[in-house]
């Protein structure tokens, strides 16, 4: 990827470090607009507003791609600075969506901006009737999508359909769809600070005012919604238990330098991660406190490669759909721990045996590979552990 857009907290934040909104905005117009030149020269229009991006063979990866959306499906996406009129229109709230026994969620809006502490406190007294139908006493799980998508999106409603069968647990679901749905892939890609930072306000509210216990507390992500777990979980008062990590967003992000720029091990007490379409959509490298590599980190055919573009959705989404089937699965996916990431890739991994998805265990260290189905169902057992 270019260096102008290699790294999206270079661009937009500073990573995760508090700093004035002030310097942010200078930072942002300066670094922004020296990528846009760079970038964006060759194909802008005569007004400075750009009409038509030619799609290159030879820029595929660079100013776009196809990615998946939460159903798996493969859209354009431009790896651009958007144009002034597109960036100036950015919804501000969110959704939380609580789930508890009933289908139908108990939605509350909030903002994604910066608050201070008496704004936070008016925040947490409109909670009110959401914080009363918290159930302390349960495992919360919280999940959260990535780039155009929603909470109505597969990649949310499989998880928390199977999390339904298992019986009483309190489920959030976070709806940033207004943010994510943008062709322009950075314009979402920078907010997943914000959304990640709203997320550790709820998190707060339940420990300090239900008196949730934040070891019971699980996010889930998938896709850039693993990052905005990630920056969550950091910026939590209170830390959580568990981040599961669903091929993290790679564009963008992988090359950032330093763990506080993305979904890493030290972000809850135990990071898993399932790099489905590794190198490509996913991260390629290891982040968590436990990576799993499916079938090498790309799924059995169609496949996930650069020469067949359109289908790199199927890889990317099987992530979560591994992990949706995993809540409930008689048979496991069960992985063989790696020496290494160069062990994958030489298909040379015959360590220890454990499970990967909900059931995995948390003391879980290291590298994993596995085989799977290439259709549902796709766990295939102990058969799973066997070599490529």
């Amino acid at each position: 990827m270019a260096n102008a857009v290699a790294c999206i907290c270079n661009i937009i934040h500073p990573c995760r470090n508090e700093i004035s909104g002030t310097f942010v905005l200078l930072q942002w117009l300066v670094t922004g607009i020296a990528a846009i030149v760079k970038v964006v020269r060759p194909v802008w229009a005569l007004f400075g507003i750009r009409t038509h991006i030619p799609l290159r063979d030879e820029d595929y990866n660079t100013t776009w791609m196809y990615m998946a959306n939460g159903d798996g499906d493969a859209e354009l996406a431009y790896l651009l600075e958007p144009p002034p009129e597109v960036e100036r229109n950015m919804p501000m709230f969110i959704q939380f969506e609580y789930y508890d026994s009933h289908p139908t969620p108990f939605i509350s809006n909030i903002s994604i901006e910066h608050y201070d502490e008496a704004e936070v406190r008016h925040e947490i007294d409109e909670w009110g009737e959401l914080l009363a139908e918290f159930k302390p006493e349960l495992d919360t799980k919280m999940l959260v999508h990535g780039w155009k998508s929603s909470t109505q999106s597969r990649s949310i409603q499989s998880i928390r359909e199977a999390y339904s069968k298992r019986g009483k647990l309190n489920v959030f679901a976070i709806n940033w769809r207004d943010q994510a749905d943008s062709i322009y892939y950075l314009k979402p890609a920078r907010y997943a600070i914000h959304v990640g930072r709203a997320v550790s306000r709820l998190i707060d509210s339940l420990v300090e005012e239900r008196h949730a216990d934040p070891q019971r507390i699980h996010l889930i992500g998938h896709s850039l919604g693993a990052h905005i777990m990630g920056y969550a979980g950091s910026f939590a008062r209170h830390r959580v238990g568990r981040i599961t990590g669903l091929d993290p967003a790679r564009p963008a992000f992988e090359n950032c330098i330093g763990p506080e720029n993305h979904l890493d091990a030290t972000d809850a007490e135990f990071v898993d991660v399932i790099h489905s379409c590794a190198g490509v959509l996913g991260f390629q490298k290891p982040i968590g406190s436990v990576d799993f590599y499916p079938n090498g980190g790309r799924a059995p055919q169609p496949g996930c490669s650069e020469l067949a573009k359109i289908f790199t959705g199927c890889s990317h989404g099987r992530s979560h759909e591994y992990f949706a089937e995993s809540i409930n699965s008689e048979k496991g996916f069960h992985a063989s721990a790696c020496n290494s990431y160069e062990d994958v890739k030489a298909k040379n991994c015959n360590g220890e045996r454990i499970l990967m998805g909900d059931p995995v265990p948390l003391h879980a260290k290291g590298v994993y590979f596995l085989k799977t189905a290439d259709k549902p169902s796709f766990a295939l057992g102990i058969k799973g552990c066997g070599a490529f």
